[in-house]
Formats: structure tokens, sequence, C-alpha cells
């Protein structure tokens, strides 16, 4: 975890996303961020993001810090039960978490980079 439980979240973590509205009341949202060196694909429901060899690659994140240690655990099982694992980044000259996985495999890339847009495009 995050020594000080900060995390750029990118998926269904985002506000106005299914597991943002379960925990928003532990979350306290700082700012946005295009992060570059990332790609992000999609599951059937919800997105992985993976490093990128390329420069062009960046995927757009919100950077939230989770006001309750018990809600922060439960959010780091739920991550890493569904395939993730965890490490640090540096945004602004800060470490914040972010969970990601190791292989794209053959599912479809999000080419814009951003879950929220895409997710909406996709249920309509």
């Amino acid at each position: 975890m995050n020594k000080d439980s900060l995390y750029a979240f990118y998926g269904s973590l985002r506000q106005g996303m299914k597991l943002h509205q379960e925990f928003q009341d532990s979350m306290e949202y700082l700012h946005s961020i295009w992060l570059k060196g990332y790609d992000l694909y999609a599951l059937p429901n919800y997105p992985f993001a993976t490093k990128s060899e390329s420069s062009s690659s960046r995927i757009l994140v919100e950077v939230m810090r989770i006001t309750n240690p018990k809600v922060e655990k439960e959010i780091f099982k739920i991550e890493m039960d569904a395939g993730y694992y965890f490490e640090n980044v540096m945004i602004g000259g800060i470490a914040v978490g972010i969970f990601l996985f190791k292989d794209a495999a053959n599912y479809q890339r999000v080419n814009e980079g951003d879950w929220v847009k895409f997710f909406g495009l996709r249920s309509k």
C-alpha cells in the first residue's frame, strides 16, 4: 500500500464509476493528470493498465487520497484479487500507488486512454 494513502485510479474507482460510488465517502479527489508511459485495455466491465514502451502512450488518472484505512485495505484486496499488481509511480514528485497488469494479452486497447469516456460510449 502507499505510505500516504495516495492512489492513481484510472477505471472503476474514478468519479462517477461503480466502485467510486461505493467508496466515495472515504476518498478525497485531489486532481486528474495524464500519466505517460502506460496503455489502457478493456475487460468486459473494467479496465487494466500496463507499462508501455511507447513515449506517446498515456492514461487519464484521478489522484485520490483514501481517508479510511479499512477502506484502503479493502480496495487493495479487491485489486490484488482481480489479478493486478501494485507499485508506486512518481506524480509531481510524490509517490502515488497504482494497480497494473503485467500483460495485455489479446484485450482491446482503449486508444484514448480515458476509461470513463470509453465506458460511456460503449454503454450507449
